[in-house]
């Protein structure tokens, strides 16, 4: 796998695991997974960015954080 393929958008992801974007989704959101969606954030699994003055985020998922989530793609 190449390095760039380790990074996804929450789309891209619910894709490769065949998994509905909303269920993705709803992992990344903090009124639901706030100390999971931190500890992640910390050790490098996912990433947020919202340009200053913003209100939505983007997200950046690793097949390391979908591999905890879902488990490995067969």
């Amino acid at each position: 796998m190449r390095e760039i393929d380790r990074y996804m958008s929450p789309t891209e992801a619910a894709y490769r695991w065949g998994k509905n974007k909303e269920t993705v989704k709803n992992k990344l959101k903090p009124s639901l997974n706030k100390k999971e969606i931190e500890e992640m954030e910390k050790e490098g699994l996912i990433k947020s960015f919202s340009r200053p003055g913003g209100i939505r985020k983007e997200w950046i998922v690793t097949v390391e954080a979908m591999e905890r989530w879902f488990g490995k793609i067969n």
